[in-house]
């Protein structure tokens, strides 16, 4: 491994996954939107859990949360779809307003945004779900 290369911790419903490309994930991220009732992962570094970024998708929309750290520093990402969708979070059902929707493609882009800097993509609008002080 050259010292550019990186793997990420993917964690979906069907466990923990080392991750050694973008491509990859690209790939899973598709194949979670293309279940039924969608799919939710979670990617970090794979050494160490934060900042991360998770992902719900369900068909061609998906919804973005970026975690800074543990101490509740999370955005919310902003999008202008004109419905609610309902993704399977946490093993449950989620319905998320319109306003946080965004398409699924700019999801993936903002997972190869992360990938590159491990910092919250500049290519999805965010709101910020915590206080700052």
């Amino acid at each position: 491994m050259t010292s550019n290369q990186k793997n990420m911790l993917l964690s979906t419903t069907n466990g923990d996954i080392i991750c050694h490309g973008k491509a990859e994930i690209a790939e899973l991220i598709r194949q979670g939107a293309a279940l039924t009732q969608g799919d939710e992962i979670w990617i970090s570094d794979s050494e160490q859990p934060y900042p991360c970024l998770s992902i719900l998708m369900k068909g061609s929309h998906a919804c973005v949360h970026y975690f800074q750290n543990d101490d509740g520093e999370v955005w919310q990402s902003c999008g202008d779809f004109d419905e609610e969708v309902t993704f399977l979070a946490g093993g449950e059902a989620w319905t998320a307003p319109e306003y946080v929707i965004i398409p699924l493609e700019q999801a993936i882009d903002g997972m190869e945004e992360f990938w590159d800097t491990l910092e919250r993509p500049k290519c999805i609008k965010w709101d910020s779900l915590w206080e700052e002080e």
